[in-house]
């Protein structure tokens, strides 16, 4: 899909427009100053006709503030008055429901939310949903079989939707605020997405805001801010109205969620319940969230018990029980969910509530994070440091990829047919199982059928943003086809000779572990140990090194720090490197151990990094002078506000 920007053009000279949110210009009117009263015969003004726009009048009071009503909620009188007045006028279903129908605006002609759509809820006070979790059907799981056999829905026509390629968000209010959370709407024909941030300082009230994204029109909403500590977890269809959970720390403080709207620089917030009520201390948390369409909503806490949920009236229509700490995955047409449960992964048919395949995928309990491919063909998940590929029709597992050297955590996501995204920022070729790129810098990353939006900020001085790509980008793809085809730039590719120098370990008893260690790894690159060779292998321990180490509540030790380190060389010139040192980060005490006892036994070299060490398969000719390089992947690029660099 490709993304390109939109422009718009803005007309003024009395007219008021706002066509990146479909807002319908108005004729502006003046009037004079009269009695305006509401439908009911409660509330009356004074005040002057401004305009009728979107169904919604704006009067000016004696004292210059303005106001807003739906015209609707006028006695019919002044309704009328309000028509004639003006010469058009629309729907705007911006306004929430509140006693008094004359509502403030604030001054200065801010712009309404990106987030306004024509389906807004009317709601009154802020409301808790009660519910009884029995009353929902209970959804059986399939026992492990060696039969699977899943038929893939016809795929439904759909129009390509065009993205900007940079959406502008607020800049952070302050030192430690951060962003804190990211959804983005599943409505392919309604490309929203919802940007969280938080501020903790101490003293004060946490702050919560949001911001809502035209991701088509690259224009956002003003934020909207509300006490207390929340993170938007999901989108609904409309662009509107989002899902928000509680986030605090400590177990069961994850619990509840709310619906909210926004209302200026105010979140105003419809309704609120905690799916979770029924269970006790962390299996209390909700950890994914998700609609399903505009009417339902699925929930899943961390033990893997999933809940679909009637909305907005929030009533549990069903539950099903995977066990298994992992997050399911929700196909790009939201028909199906795949998951895992114990040693096993099954499929969902969502609208029958039945499972449609389930079978074992090792021998022992795994938790795997699952992701449908933008296509529905094919299923993917990250277990063991290893990437596992199935065909879904047949079940049958196509790969099995190691992730050694990458960062798999948050599990993996599609960005094509033939890529994937591990740990939310390495990208793997699923053909020729290369570790491709590596994109840093994003605070928040999702994907959705085969797009990748990353948000990233810039501190208190700028704008952050909403980046939408399609990776791999253009230079990592023609990288990828040069090494493939003609590696003639890279000085690092498969068949190259490497020779083995431990001269640098000065424990000659631990030469030999290291050279052996170091041979395994290199020829899992397809690469050949050669005392002739063209590049060299060098391993050195450095230390040891007076330091000394603090723990919480355990205060500060003397330690004789050690630090491992392999370098590759060619020529003289030092290309790739990786180091670790012994220093410990987490303590465990063994019964009637005490810390320096532990601290002793951890002052040694840690030789087993040779045994275990990750070699990048790919590595180009570095320019003179260039620093050597850590990572496994052929290339790295880092995200920016600006884009990807």
């Amino acid at each position: 899909m490709p993304v390109r920007v939109r422009h718009f053009c803005r007309i003024i000279f009395g007219l008021v427009v706002a066509a990146s949110f479909g807002m319908v210009p108005v004729v502006m009117a003046e009037g004079e100053l009269r009695s305006w009263g509401d439908a009911k015969g409660k509330n009356k003004i004074k005040a002057k006709f401004v305009k009728l726009e979107d169904n919604v009048v704006t009067l000016e009071k004696e004292d210059g503030d303005e106001v807003e009503i739906e015209l609707k909620k006028l006695s019919p009188a002044d309704q009328k008055f309000a028509t004639e007045a003006a010469k058009d006028g629309g729907d705007n279903p911006f306004k929430a429901k509140t006693d008094d129908p004359f509502k403030v605006k604030p001054k200065g002609g801010k712009k309404k939310s990106a987030a306004d759509t024509e389906d807004a809820p009317e709601t009154g006070e802020f409301k808790t949903f009660k519910f009884k979790i029995a009353s929902a059907k209970q959804i059986k799981s399939g026992a492990p079989s060696k039969s699977w056999r899943i038929e893939l829905p016809e795929a439904e026509p759909q129009t390509p939707v065009e993205l900007v390629e940079k959406t502008s968000i607020p800049a952070k209010v302050d030192f430690f605020e951060r962003l804190n959370g990211m959804a983005i709407s599943r409505d392919v024909s309604n490309k929203m997405g919802v940007i969280g941030y938080y501020l903790d300082k101490h003293g004060q009230d946490a702050i919560t805001r949001v911001v809502i994204c035209d991701l088509k029109s690259g224009e956002s909403s003003s934020p909207a801010s509300t006490k207390g500590q929340y993170v938007p977890v999901a989108l609904h269809d409309d662009g509107r109205r989002i899902v928000a959970r509680s986030t605090e720390s400590g177990w069961g403080k994850n619990d509840r969620l709310e619906v909210w709207t926004l209302n200026g620089d105010e979140v105003s917030k419809q309704f609120t319940w905690t799916p979770y009520d029924f269970e006790t201390g962390g299996n209390r948390d909700v950890t994914w969230v998700e609609f399903l369409d505009k009417d339902k909503l699925a929930t899943c806490n961390s033990l893997g018990k999933l809940i679909f949920w009637k909305f907005p009236d929030i009533k549990p229509l069903a539950v099903f029980e995977t066990g298994a700490r992992t997050v399911p995955a929700l196909g790009h047409d939201r028909k199906m969910l795949a998951y895992s449960v114990g040693n096993a992964i099954g499929v969902l048919d969502i609208a029958k509530q039945k499972v449609l395949a389930q079978q074992a995928v090792s021998s022992s309990p795994v938790e795997i994070n699952l992701e449908f491919s933008p296509s529905g063909k094919l299923l993917a998940g990250v277990s063991q440091g290893k990437l596992l590929v199935w065909d879904l029709v047949s079940g049958k597992l196509q790969k099995t990829i190691s992730c050694d050297g990458l960062n798999s955590t948050g599990g993996v996501v599609f960005i094509d047919e033939d890529f994937v995204l591990v740990g939310n920022s390495n990208v793997i070729d699923l053909q020729n199982e290369v570790k491709l790129w590596t994109y840093s810098g994003a605070e928040h990353v999702r994907s959705l059928n085969g797009t990748v939006f990353f948000a990233v900020s810039h501190g208190t001085d700028r704008n952050g943003a909403l980046i939408t790509a399609q990776l791999p980008h253009s230079n990592a793809r023609d990288l990828l086809e040069r090494a493939l085809k003609d590696p003639v730039d890279f000085v690092l590719k498969p068949g190259a000779t490497i020779r083995i120098d431990v001269s640098g370990i000065a424990d000659a008893s631990q030469r030999e572990r290291v050279t052996q260690g170091l041979t395994k790894q290199l020829a899992a690159n397809r690469w050949t140990v050669d005392p002739n060779g063209t590049l060299e292998a060098v391993a050195t321990v450095e230390g040891p090194k007076e330091t000394r180490v603090s723990f919480r509540q355990r205060g500060d030790y003397k330690f004789k720090e050690y630090t491992v380190r392999i370098k590759l060389v060619s020529g003289k010139q030092a290309i790739w490197e990786a180091a670790r040192n012994n220093s410990p980060n987490f303590v465990q005490l063994k019964s009637g151990e005490s810390m320096e006892d532990y601290l002793r036994g951890q002052e040694k070299p840690s030789y087993e990094f040779f045994e275990h060490v990750v070699f990048p398969m790919y590595l180009m000719k570095p320019a003179s002078g260039t620093p050597p390089g850590n990572s496994v992947t052929i290339g790295t690029s880092r995200v920016t506000v600006d884009g990807i660099q």
